[in-house]
């Protein structure tokens, strides 16, 4: 999304001289940069927007994100002659956000897309996920693991399976599924990343206006 703030800006500068008028670009500039700087990163190191993805991970509820999400925003900063910043999660370390913020259906990179189960948890970690290499060491370990479906079971049984206890003479361990596979993977719209940016932009007390105000003063004051 783009946010527009020309209105703004013509509506503060209105009455300035000629001269003072010259500054304007730069404190623009200044200002967006500022903006985007307290969105993404700040002295706290994860900004505005990652503090908003909800700080620690409730593993009953699901909700919450990873240390990792809340640092991967980041921001392209402006000049006085390309008054635009730009505020962005870098899809190369997290192609997941897309899905938060704009929902749609995800498709596996491989075979399938591995679900948990309810007889996962010795194989996930503190968000919920599959550790890593947890996976690939079931599929190696043939012994205990087997993929696929189960004799006589129905083809939405298809995933990761685990044998356990004794080995008896009727019908060998027993077993249970630790991984589901399924084709796709459908989202919502969870993470309202638009939202939280433009009103931070537009507040009475963190927004646009006060800062560009504050910069242009600096910049009338000592112009360069």
């Amino acid at each position: 999304m783009k946010i527009d703030l020309r209105s703004n800006i013509k509506e503060v500068t209105k009455d300035l001289s000629r001269t003072q008028k010259k500054q304007i670009p730069f404190a623009v500039s200044q200002t967006l940069n500022q903006l985007a700087y307290e969105l993404t990163k700040d002295k706290k190191g994860t900004g505005v927007i990652g503090r908003a993805t909800k700080k620690k991970f409730d593993k009953k509820s699901g909700k919450g994100s990873t240390e990792f999400t809340q640092k991967n925003f980041f921001y392209d900063k402006s000049s006085k002659r390309s008054l635009t910043a730009t505020v962005f999660w870098d899809d190369r370390n997290a192609d997941y956000m897309s899905f938060m913020v704009n929902g749609g259906t995800r498709f596996p990179k491989k075979r399938a897309i591995k679900i948990p189960t309810r007889h996962s948890k010795r194989y996930l970690n503190a968000f919920g996920n599959f550790k890593d290499g947890a996976i690939d060491s079931m599929l190696q370990d043939k012994s205990k693991f087997f993929s696929g479906t189960p004799n006589g079971a129905k083809k939405q049984s298809e995933g990761i399976w685990e044998r356990y206890g004794r080995s008896t003479k009727r019908g060998g361990q027993k077993i249970r599924m630790v991984a589901a596979y399924q084709k796709d993977a459908k989202y919502k719209p969870l993470f309202p990343f638009g939202k939280i940016t433009e009103s931070y932009v537009f507040s009475q007390k963190h927004g646009f206006e006060d800062k560009f105000i504050k910069h242009l003063r600096k910049a009338m004051a000592d112009p360069k």
